[in-house]
């Protein structure tokens, strides 16, 4: 019964069928994302540069390492 209210809810309206499946995929990610970093990441995050080191990279002063 719900799978027929499914498929004639897609074949009517298409548009806001996308639309809750894509509203269910973003409320679903701030649950299922955060395991999955944390469980990936083995070692501290790496700081970002200051942007004093990226102004000298860019304009090809400084030291190189």
């Amino acid at each position: 019964m719900a799978s027929q209210t499914i498929r004639t809810m897609i074949a009517l309206d298409p548009v806001i069928s996308a639309s809750c499946i894509l509203s269910v995929i973003g409320l679903s990610l701030p649950i299922v994302v955060p395991p999955i970093r944390n469980a990936m990441s083995g070692s501290e995050p790496v700081k970002p540069p200051k942007l004093s080191e990226v102004v000298e990279g860019m304009r090809g002063s400084g030291s190189r390492s």
